[in-house]
């Protein structure tokens, strides 16, 4: 293991190296396909996806692994409102007070994004249009997010890609 060694190696020479943390984001294509041939403890006919770099690096992967950590978008460059809507997994509302709507989106990957709405009378309270209200709020949100995550996937996260 060439990785391990040469952490002893300057593990000796300048002290401790420490295995530090990082975030990825790729933009990769990819195809359902059963594996071609051993990997790991996963063998040749299983069930997973095949998936294409940008740098044209080719692999597989677990189809539970890809499908728990890639978000399939319905377009190549850019998010539509198919993909927000589809980045919500639940979505809960109530009313507080006499005029208050509060609305809490439960999003694919267990992030909770909250919203408030209130009208002036509570006569005029309705709870749908309170909830519709927010939901706009959240979705502009989302939007924002995946299109922040769709622009690091595409240029790196120093924008050097």
């Amino acid at each position: 293991m060439p990785c391990k060694k040469k952490r002893l190696e300057n593990k000796k020479k300048e002290g401790l190296i420490m295995i530090r943390n990082y975030i990825s984001v790729k933009f990769v294509k990819a195809e359902p396909c059963k594996a071609w041939k051993d990997f790991g403890d996963h063998g040749i006919g299983e069930n997973g996806y095949k998936i294409y770099y940008s740098d044209s690096h080719i692999s597989w992967c677990p189809k539970k692994e890809f499908e728990a950590h890639y978000l399939e978008l319905e377009k190549e460059d850019t998010i539509t409102q198919k993909d927000v809507d589809n980045f919500i997994s639940k979505i809960e509302a109530i009313k507080m007070g006499d005029k208050t709507t509060v609305t809490q989106a439960t999003l694919k990957n267990g992030f909770l994004m909250v919203a408030g709405s209130a009208c002036v009378e509570p006569k005029n309270f309705d709870l749908e249009i309170g909830k519709q209200c927010c939901m706009e709020r959240i979705k502009n949100n989302i939007w924002e997010f995946l299109g922040f995550l769709l622009q690091c996937a595409k240029s790196g996260f120093k924008g050097d890609k």
